[in-house]
C-alpha cells in the first residue's frame, strides 16, 4: 500500500494527487493508494482519499505502508523517518505558484543526501523507481534539549 499525506496545514497541494491519478492510469502503480488530502481540493479517479486523519490514524497508516509519499513537512517527514518506512518528500515549488520561494527543497535535499528519503519534488515517477533499491538510514536523530530537562529536574529535590 503506498500513503499519501499532504498534511494539515490549509495550503492545498493538488499537484501530487494528480501526479498520483495520472501513474495509476499509466500503471505505474498497481498497488492501493490512500491519501490524506488534508485541505486540498481534488477528487481522485483511481485511489482512495480522506480529508483529515488523527494521530493515531496517521500514525496506522505509514506503518501500513510500503512506502509513504508526503509534502515536505519536517513534522511529516520526520516521522516517516522515525517510522523506519521507505519515504518520498514532495517540496511545494515557487515555480508551479505553490511557494513563494524553494525553501522546502533545502530540506528535502538535506535529508535525501544524507540517506533518509527520496526526492519527488520534480517526479514522483522517477523516485518511485528508486523505491525497491532504496534502503532508508535509520533514525538517528538526538534529542539533547530534552535529555538535558529530563537530567536537571532528576536533580530537583522536593
Amino acid at each position: 500500500m503506498i500513503f499519501v499525506t499532504l498534511g494539515t496545514q490549509q495550503i492545498p497541494f493538488p499537484r501530487i494527487l494528480r501526479e498520483i491519478d495520472d501513474l495509476i492510469e499509466r500503471g505505474v502503480i498497481d498497488e492501493k493508494v490512500i491519501a490524506q488530502k488534508g485541505y486540498t481540493v481534488y477528487t481522485p479517479r483511481h485511489f482512495e482519499c480522506v480529508d483529515l486523519l488523527s494521530e493515531e490514524e496517521f500514525r496506522r497508516h505509514i506503518s501500513l505502508a510500503r512506502v509513504v509519499i508526503t509534502h515536505a513537512g519536517s513534522g511529516a517527514i520526520f516521522n516517516i523517518i522515525k517510522s523506519g518506512v521507505k519515504g518520498i518528500a514532495v517540496a511545494r515549488l515557487h515555480k508551479y505558484g505553490e511557494m513563494m520561494d524553494d525553501h522546502q527543497t533545502e530540506l528535502v535535499h538535506k535529508l535525501c543526501s544524507d540517506g533518509y528519503i527520496l526526492d519527488g519534488s520534480e517526479s514522483i515517477e522517477a523516485a518511485l523507481r528508486q523505491v525497491d533499491e532504496f534502503t532508508p538510514r535509520a533514525c538517528d536523530f538526538t534529542q539533547h534539549i530534552t535529555e538535558a530537562v529530563k537530567e536537571y529536574i532528576a536533580s530537583l529535590t522536593f
